[in-house]
């Protein structure tokens, strides 16, 4: 079973221990911080619109004050009972009219304007016999189309009225016994003393009043908009936004609505949101750094803490490739009882129980090489052994003595070298005499049909060999290779060389050559009798891996096979 690759399995355990740790301090430290942040902005917010609700009351009570002043200087008249009696007299005397409106009216009236210098004039509209008086007394015909006037008429309470740049004040007088006589006291502010104290007041918040048709009464909108830079604000803007905090223009601010309990007028108060939370930021930066902090200091502990899990990890696997580089008798010392801890307990448990199998192993596998080196040699075919003889008989009879002579003679030479008393080492100068006397017999086998050349290095004659290593190489060369040839004579050439730390031995024909789907099997499939697959097989056993043989072909022009061998004495 595959398994599939992952990006993280690439990254060192000590870099995905830090990127968890990472993920796991981040995460809950910035989303507290966000949340505390955002809980901090909402109860700076919620503070900010209760100041401004305390500063708006203040305004507010200022200006109810101001209006109840003017409400009972009002009422001062209204029910004074001299000026009623006045009202309420047909007089006859205009004598004592001219006394009483002199001593009563006049003279009040005076009095209350030196007084309250916002008050510019004092004027009772009545519908009465009386004669006009001065400012004091007028006839209801000079008014009676005034809009404070009707309202005056309608309402019980006192009306308020912008005009220009005055304040109007209208009260109805308390009705007498006349049903039909209505008399109003009409009293004109100056506008600027009026809400002189608004101005001290509100200082630094904006004041837009309004009455109920959505007429401007006041604004310092003006200040407001010099003070803090602000110019895409207008009343009718702050008129017609929702209260709270809302954003006017490009500005947000927090705006306020409340109706003037002494008259139908409304007042919006707002600040800009920047005044009244100017915190915001620093709240902001002392999050970020609180976090920062809280992370670095967190970061380095997990640091810490992941190097010291990896650095026994890795301490475990430097112990691991000292065995893998054959230090297999390390002294292990474990004080831990962690789960690193109890892996390396039972890799300590491991290497003694390979210790203790190398050791079983060793000597088995000895003896299993001997036993196989023993039965590759025991495969030679003794085919060749069977033509040799039949040789001999046909020569005997044919031709009697010398050529019978020379093929004994090489024949003994074959296997007294072959057989080499047992021993499977060989010299190189004795592995080649014993190819020469096979040579021989297999020339005069085959009529001499092909040539023979050697190219031998004798520094080669030093070394040692596995016996019966170039024979079969040259048997399979005259057989699957000179043979089959029908157009050119057959060429062998055996040559063996010294290069470097290792010895090569190499027998080229020039034959028909050997297909690329044959010459995969010849090293790998086994075949009857002793083939080319037990050559390889008996150097890599001797030798090692590094070591064995190598074929190469070009169907139609040859093969050369490569024998190569450690230098070995």
């Amino acid at each position: 079973m595959t398994t599939r690759f992952h990006p993280l399995h690439s990254i060192r355990l000590k870099h995905k221990l830090f990127l968890s740790y990472l993920l796991v301090i981040i995460i809950p430290i910035a989303i507290l911080g966000v949340y505390s942040e955002h809980q901090s902005n909402q109860l700076l917010d919620i503070q900010a619109v209760q100041a401004m609700g305390s500063k708006s009351k203040t305004i507010i009570d200022t200006l109810s004050i101001n209006m109840q002043q003017h409400k009972n200087t009002a009422s001062s008249i209204t029910y004074s009972n001299s000026i009623m009696k006045i009202l309420s007299t047909d007089y006859v005397d205009y004598v004592n009219l001219r006394w009483d409106l002199k001593q009563h009216v006049e003279q009040q009236m005076n009095s209350i304007k030196a007084l309250n210098k916002a008050i510019l004039e004092i004027t009772i509209y009545t519908n009465s016999k009386l004669p006009e008086y001065g400012t004091e007394i007028a006839s209801v015909s000079r008014v009676e189309n005034e809009p404070w006037y009707k309202k005056a008429l309608l309402y019980q309470t006192p009306v308020w009225e912008i005009d220009g740049s005055n304040i109007i004040f209208a009260s109805r007088f308390p009705k007498n016994f006349d049903k039909k006589k209505i008399d109003v006291l009409y009293m004109k502010l100056d506008y600027r003393s009026f809400f002189e104290a608004i101005d001290i007041v509100a200082n630094e918040t904006g004041v837009v009043i309004s009455d109920t048709e959505g007429d401007i009464v006041y604004s310092n909108l003006g200040t407001i908009k010099n003070r803090y830079g602000i110019s895409d604000i207008h009343e009718d803007d702050i008129i017609q936004s929702e209260v709270g905090l809302t954003e006017i223009g490009s500005t947000e601010v927090i705006l306020l609505n409340n109706a003037i309990p002494e008259s139908e007028w409304s007042i919006r108060t707002f600040v800009p949101k920047k005044v009244v939370s100017p915190s915001d930021g620093n709240i902001m930066r002392t999050t970020l750094l609180l976090i920062s902090v809280c992370t670095i200091l967190l970061l380095l502990i997990s640091l810490l803490f992941s190097n010291r899990i990896t650095r026994r990890i890795n301490i475990l696997i430097g112990w691991m490739r000292r065995v893998k580089r054959g230090e297999l008798h390390l002294k292990i010392q474990n004080t831990s009882k962690d789960e690193i801890s109890q892996l390396t307990d039972h890799f300590v448990d491991m290497l003694e129980r390979v210790n203790l199998l190398i050791q079983e192993a060793y000597a088995n596998k000895i003896i299993q090489k001997e036993a196989e080196l023993r039965a590759l040699q025991s495969q030679i075919n003794p085919h060749f052994l069977y033509n040799t003889l039949s040789l001999i008989n046909f020569k005997a009879i044919e031709h009697d003595e010398q050529e019978i002579s020379h093929v004994v003679t090489s024949l003994s030479k074959f296997y007294r070298t072959a057989l080499n008393k047992g021993d499977q080492n060989i010299s190189i100068h004795d592995e080649l005499e014993n190819i020469r006397s096979y040579l021989e017999i297999v020339q005069m086998m085959k009529d001499y049909s092909f040539d023979i050349h050697f190219n031998i290095d004798e520094r080669v004659y030093n070394y040692n060999i596995i016996n019966l290593i170039l024979q079969p190489l040259v048997e399979n060369a005259i057989e699957h290779g000179l043979d089959k040839l029908e157009e050119r004579r057959g060429e062998l050439i055996i040559t063996a060389l010294l290069e470097n730390n290792s010895i090569q031995l190499t027998v080229e024909d020039n034959g028909v050559g050997i297909s690329p789907e044959q010459l995969d099997l010849l090293l790998t499939a086994q075949t009857n009798g002793y083939g080319l697959k037990n050559v390889n097989d008996r150097i890599q056993l001797k030798y090692g891996d590094a070591y064995g043989v190598t074929i190469q072909s070009t169907v139609g022009s040859g093969t050369v096979m490569k024998v190569t061998i450690p230098r070995t004495t």
